[in-house]
């Protein structure tokens, strides 16, 4: 009984891991399916002074509309992060020299198409290079993650009484640990004059429109990143990793200011209810220090369509 006992723990234990990966995936790179920015600037900061790890991340992203026909687009991208991590703890464990800055640029090409009255296809093909870069460029810096949706938007439909927008699709990472597409959904309702909701992945929320300028929001999603580590790092003296990758799921507060119809401005408090990171060699964990809950800030200004 013990014996069959442990092993349904393991097998629970796998399969929270294997939902957790797929969570991260889907977080790291679907955030188009929620909205398409056309220029976002974007501060992120853990602070290290109550917890074993300090994390900071700027970002810069542009997407350059194109109309090829009526009602069909081919987006031109580029979004850039410089993002400092550091982890305290394990002094001894590994060199923390080249594993606490990294460059990451996406280029990501977006195509959408309107199919009818009521359906939205899109496709997006984004190459990216992600990496500390202790020797230029290499190979192993680079990535490609593809994903196509469809979307049926009735969010602005004077016809629809309780508004709603449903988006599913597939989401492709070659570094995924599952080589094959994994499909999403996330669906979004008006269900009063001033509270709607959205559920999915890699974002759910609860929102409150307390006027055309003012919105508050109590959210959760992902966040993190996944780089290559060039040239090694050694872990105990006899293990070597060449990838860290870092997620958190948060949970808090996102405040909203519409400074424009396109442009608003945004204010994010939230607190990790679980954090992980890995060093790996390949796809296999060589050491996975523990972090910390702790509380993320964020702040940035967006265009949006």
């Amino acid at each position: 009984m013990f014996t069959s006992s442990v092993g349904n723990l393991s097998i629970l234990a796998n399969s929270m891991r294997v939902l957790i990966y797929i969570f991260t995936f889907l977080a790291f790179s679907c955030c188009f399916c929620q909205y398409l920015d056309i220029a976002k600037l974007e501060y992120t900061y853990v602070p290290g002074n109550n917890s074993n790890f300090e994390y900071q991340r700027q970002r810069a992203l542009f997407n350059i509309p194109i109309k090829l026909k009526e009602k069909s687009y081919f987006f031109v991208g580029l979004d850039y992060s410089s993002i400092q991590f550091k982890y305290k703890e394990d002094q001894d464990s590994y060199d923390k020299s080249d594993a606490e800055r990294f460059k990451s640029l996406d280029l990501p090409l977006t195509y959408t198409q309107q199919l009818n009255e009521d359906w939205i296809f899109g496709a997006q093909i984004a190459p990216a290079f992600t990496s500390n870069l202790a020797d230029g460029l290499q190979n192993e810096d680079f990535l490609i993650s593809g994903i196509i949706v469809f979307v049926k938007d009735k969010k602005n439909s004077e016809k629809v009484r309780k508004p709603f927008r449903i988006i599913t699709g597939l989401y492709y990472n070659t570094n995924s640990r599952f080589p094959a597409p994994i499909p999403f959904i996330s669906y979004y309702r008006k269900f009063h004059p001033k509270w709607s909701y959205t559920i999915g992945a890699p974002y759910s929320n609860l929102q409150y429109h307390l006027s055309e300028k003012h919105r508050f929001k109590a959210y959760a999603e992902g966040d993190g990143f996944n780089t290559s580590l060039q040239n090694g790092v050694v872990i105990n003296d006899n293990l070597m990793a060449n990838r860290l990758r870092m997620f958190l799921i948060l949970t808090g507060f996102r405040y909203e200011y519409n400074i424009a119809k396109h442009v608003e401005s945004y204010l994010i408090v939230t607190r990790s209810v679980f954090s992980d990171v890995q060093l790996r060699d390949g796809r296999e964990d060589v050491f996975v220090p523990k972090l910390d809950d702790v509380m993320l800030y964020r702040i940035g200004v967006r265009c949006k369509i």
